[in-house]
């Protein structure tokens, strides 16, 4: 977490507030130093006066975008307008709080953001282990020598007839096959259920949720 702040008050409290056993905060004077400080080290949170010397929280937040697209920028500013306000979304910030705020209210902010960066890294992770098990069950088919050409374009889409698809599907393959006796049945089957769960759970979204399915039935019918 990287915090640029002027007032060497309140950039003292809220380095002692946000402070927790998990977190590396870094502290800086003004918008200049903290430019200077991205790409040193890697980036959650980056929390901004808008007012500062040398660069603005509004400099910040670009450079912020530009070094580490994928963290999350909150604005702080004793001069908030709706300009300023637009112009902190649509460049790309978090949340928008206005001077003078209860510490309360930003403690609950950063703990917000940090369950969108763990839901984010996580729905990165459940990608990549549904890219590996298809790419495994690819590698299965091509071994085995069998077109598997089942089509499920027909039927209505949902997550229970995702996981029935599956199952028909890894039903297929010989039973003398060899790989046949490995987990990747029982993995794949494990991940959809655990993607069915996060959007029943509200996790992913159905745009997230559609794409994974896709990808998944895709490669079985490929």
């Amino acid at each position: 977490m990287l915090i640029a702040e002027d007032d060497d008050s309140l950039r003292d409290i809220l380095q002692n507030v946000l402070q927790k056993p998990n977190r590396v905060i870094q502290v800086y004077k003004d918008g200049q130093e903290a430019i200077r400080a991205l790409p040193q080290f890697p980036l959650d949170i980056v929390i901004t006066d808008l007012r500062m010397s040398g660069a603005d929280g509004l400099q910040v937040l670009q450079e912020t975008k530009r070094s580490h697209p994928d963290s999350i920028v909150i604005i702080m500013t004793g001069y908030a307008s709706l300009d300023t306000a637009i112009r902190a979304i649509r460049g790309g910030a978090y949340d928008y709080i206005r001077k003078p705020f209860k510490i309360d209210e930003l403690e609950i902010i950063v703990h917000n953001a940090c369950e969108k960066i763990f839901l984010m890294r996580e729905n990165q992770r459940l990608l990549q282990r549904l890219q590996e098990a298809m790419a495994e069950m690819k590698k299965l088919r091509q071994i085995c020598d069998e077109g598997l050409t089942q089509t499920f374009d027909t039927f209505p889409a949902s997550p229970e007839r995702t996981l029935w698809e599956m199952d028909v599907t890894l039903k297929q393959v010989p039973p003398d096959c060899d790989l046949r006796k490995k987990d990747l049945r029982e993995k794949a089957l494990q991940e959809l259920e655990k993607l069915i769960r996060l959007k029943k759970e509200g996790l992913v979204d159905e745009q997230e949720f559609l794409l994974l399915k896709k990808m998944i039935l895709k490669r079985i019918s490929d």
